[in-house]
Order: C-alpha cells, then sequence, then structure tokens
C-alpha cells in the first residue's frame, strides 16, 4: 500500500503510545466527486474519511446508519460500497440533500426535465403571472427583481410531478437562492454583503440554477456508473433522541459526524439553512427554529445525569463555571441529549457492531472541551467498548478558523482545526 503523509496518530485500545499509521487529512483529495458536490453544507465529512472507515469496518450486504446525517456523505459512500444505510437528521435542508445525493437518477430524465424547467420558466416570466411568498426580512435579503425570478422558478420546479426529479431541481434552487441573494458567500451564519457590493450585485437566476443542474448531472452521471444499484437508503426527518422506524438490532455500522455541541457559536446549521428553507416553503418559525432544536438547543430544568457518567465531563463543566455558568450549562445540555441518542443507536445496532464518530473537540470559555474521551465514557455505560482511535487535520472541512465564543463582538478564540475518530463496538 503506497503511504501518504505521515501526520496520523492511532491510539490502540490497551496504550496511550502514538503509532505511525497513514494520513487521514486527504489536504489535497478531491471532496466534490460523484455527488458529494451537490450543495455545499457546513462541517460537511469528506467522502474519502466515510469511505476508508466504511472499507475498515463494513462489508458489502450490510446495513450503516448515520445518526447526524447531514447532507448524506457517509450514505452517498454507503450506496457506492454496497451497503444499504439509515440517515436522520433534523434539518429538513439536510434531508432533501442527503434524499437527493442518494437517489440514483438516469441523466437523460434530469436532462429533459432541466430543458422543461427552462421553458415553462421563461413562459411564465413572459405572462407575469408569478406570486412572490412573503417571509421576514424577504427585502433584506434579495432585491425585487430576484424575488419574481426564484419565486418563478420555484413554482415551475414544484410543479414536477417525479418526486426525485423534482428533489434533485431542489437542491440546485436552494443553492441558486443562496448564490443570488445579499448574504456574504462562504459564511455559515447570515451576513449581508456591504453596500458598496450590493449596489452592483445583479445575479442572473435562471443562468445560476442552469449551471448547477448541469453540473449535478454531471455528479450524478458519475454515482451512477458506480452505485451498486441494489442498494437502498432511507432518510427520516427526525430526531435521533426519538425513536425511528428502524428495526432492532438491524444496524452492522454506524458512521457519523455528531453536531459540535454549540450552532450558536461554531457551526450555525440553522442559519447557514434559513433562506433556502423559507424559500422551499418552511413556515418562517420552524426555518429559524432548527438550531434550538438540535442537540443542546434548549437548556433543561433538569440535568438528566441518570442516562449516563462521564468524569472527564463533569471536570470539564465545572472548569467552565467558574467563568460562564450559562455556558456551562449549555455545555452539559448538549451531552444530555448526546446521550439520549445512545438510547437509539443502541437498540438498532446489533451485538458486534462498529460505531465510527467523527468528532472535534471545541473551546468554550477558554477551556477544550474533550468530546473524544466524554464519547468513550457515555458510549461505555450504553454497553459499547473503545476500539481505537484516529486523529486528523480539517483541511477539507468547511470550519471557521476563528468563532466567537461568547457572541461578543470582536471576541475570538481558536475553534475546532482536529478532529478525532473514535471506533467502538457494542458488546456481546
Amino acid at each position: 500500500m503506497v503511504k501518504e503523509q505521515i501526520s496520523l496518530l492511532y491510539v490502540p485500545r490497551d496504550t496511550q503510545q502514538p503509532l505511525i499509521e497513514e494520513d487521514w487529512d486527504y489536504a489535497s483529495a478531491d471532496t466534490k466527486t460523484h455527488t458529494h458536490g451537490f450543495h455545499a453544507y457546513p462541517a460537511m465529512m469528506i467522502p474519502q474519511v466515510a469511505r476508508r472507515l466504511i472499507g475498515m469496518y463494513g462489508q458489502r450486504g450490510q446495513t450503516l446508519l448515520d445518526p447526524f446525517c447531514g447532507s448524506g456523505t457517509s450514505l452517498v459512500e454507503a450506496r457506492l460500497a454496497g451497503l444499504n444505510g439509515y440517515g436522520i437528521d433534523i434539518n429538513p435542508l439536510a434531508v432533501l440533500l442527503a434524499r437527493a445525493k442518494t437517489t440514483d437518477i438516469p441523466e437523460s430524465v434530469l436532462q429533459g426535465a432541466l430543458l422543461e424547467i427552462i421553458d415553462a420558466y421563461q413562459l411564465r416570466r413572459q405572462n407575469g403571472t408569478v406570486q412572490v411568498p412573503q417571509f421576514f426580512n424577504m427585502d433584506y435579503w434579495f432585491s425585487p427583481e430576484v424575488q419574481l425570478q426564484l419565486a418563478c422558478l420555484r413554482e415551475v420546479i414544484f410543479a414536477i410531478l417525479d418526486q426525485a426529479v423534482r428533489q434533485f431541481m431542489l437542491v440546485a434552487f436552494s443553492h441558486t437562492v443562496r448564490e443570488c441573494s445579499y448574504t456574504r458567500k462562504g459564511e455559515f451564519k447570515l451576513y449581508r454583503l456591504p453596500e458598496s457590493q450590493i449596489r452592483d450585485f445583479r445575479p442572473d437566476v435562471l443562468g445560476t440554477f442552469i449551471a448547477k443542474v448541469e453540473k449535478n448531472i454531471a455528479g450524478m452521471a458519475e454515482f451512477n456508473a458506480q452505485v451498486d444499484h441494489r442498494t437502498h437508503v432511507q432518510v427520516f426527518q427526525s430526531d435521533t433522541r426519538l425513536r425511528q422506524p428502524i428495526p432492532d438490532a438491524s444496524v452492522d455500522l454506524v458512521v457519523t459526524s455528531p453536531p459540535y455541541g454549540d450552532s450558536q457559536t461554531t457551526v450555525a446549521y440553522g442559519q447557514f439553512s434559513r433562506l433556502s428553507l423559507q424559500w422551499l416553503g418552511l413556515p418562517c418559525e420552524e426555518a429559524k427554529s432548527v438550531d434550538r432544536r438540535a442537540l443542546g438547543g434548549k437548556l433543561q430544568d433538569k440535568a438528566q445525569t441518570s442516562l449516563y457518567r462521564s468524569q472527564s465531563l463533569e471536570a470539564t463543566v465545572e472548569q467552565i463555571s467558574q467563568r460562564d455558568t450559562r455556558r456551562a450549562r449549555q455545555v452539559k445540555a448538549f451531552y444530555d441529549d448526546f446521550a439520549q441518542c445512545f438510547v437509539e443507536i443502541t437498540r438498532v445496532c446489533r451485538a458486534g457492531a462498529k460505531a465510527c464518530f467523527v468528532v472535534g473537540n471545541r473551546t468554550v470559555r477558554g477551556i477544550r472541551v474533550p468530546t473524544d474521551t466524554i464519547l468513550r465514557e457515555i458510549a461505555e455505560g450504553f454497553g459499547w467498548r473503545f476500539v481505537e482511535q484516529f486523529e486528523r487535520r480539517i483541511p477539507n472541512k468547511r470550519m471557521p478558523l476563528q468563532n466567537s465564543p461568547s457572541n461578543v463582538p470582536g471576541e475570538r478564540g481558536e475553534t475546532i482545526t482536529r478532529e478525532h475518530i473514535v471506533v467502538l463496538e457494542k458488546s456481546q
């Protein structure tokens, strides 16, 4: 096997001495092959990591679960490797992306649908009968002309009868919404362009959409050529803290990258998705509440310590509380919610199943939170044992180098630049 750049720390179960192994950074890898490049999404797991974990711990014909599937990276790789898959995510935009990326559609069907969309769009524009949806701050984020063009395009796409084709086109529409809005590109949170740039901002809505659809069709062609067409994936818009329509002991492998624990200051999934969700027809309050409904998004009146015990978390929370009691409670709330997810993950996994968690250790009030260790301690309480652990730098993951740890303007702190891949096994 050809060695890549050497920088990985491989930590076996029975020793803390690092051994040299292959690099997991994939700094120069193309992360947008197949359907992976359909749409941007915060903190996406790169396909090379998911692919390698599936190759190490999975087998053709098995079933993979991603309980925090995001835009579906591990689910795409599961189908390419001959595994079936289940995905769960609370964010409706993530679910749309994951479903579209894992649903194989002939390129000829998509090309024909694109031509029909173009014809119908031009006819609607000529007739001038377009109803622009109304939601909070519409004029703040979109010019009147862009609103008309997006509304027209939306009507045409919603009229598509084939659900798979419609969701494929809605992914490109969501991309177009972001590209044609006044938002600063490359940001997680919603920041408006400065007025000096807005004055000269004249986006071509239809042209942007067509270019994205054509690019995504090329990605779908690559996916179609390599996917195991006997496999299937189901993606549930739901909360892993709740019971899912997945049979007991039916999952052989978990590959996932859970949330980092604070959508408000680290990775704002909800803010990133909000404008797209509003244009896709989600009620405004529901679109704005994604981060609040996520793990740790709501402080509980009573801590759920009965579910698990983590000495590392207790020590960390105590340190943070000496500086900021509210932030300490937020950290604890996230892991309380995370532990609830282990109830369902444990139920659906068979004995001997492997679970691979790609996690980052964020900093709160200057205190590093050791999520990798906390994860192991939580999992042990649910009958999982630690197998091994890998470390990787994050050259390709869409993450800011700094965040605002207290949401105070001008205050910055180091964010996550490394990830830990923790491998667990469900006890017999």
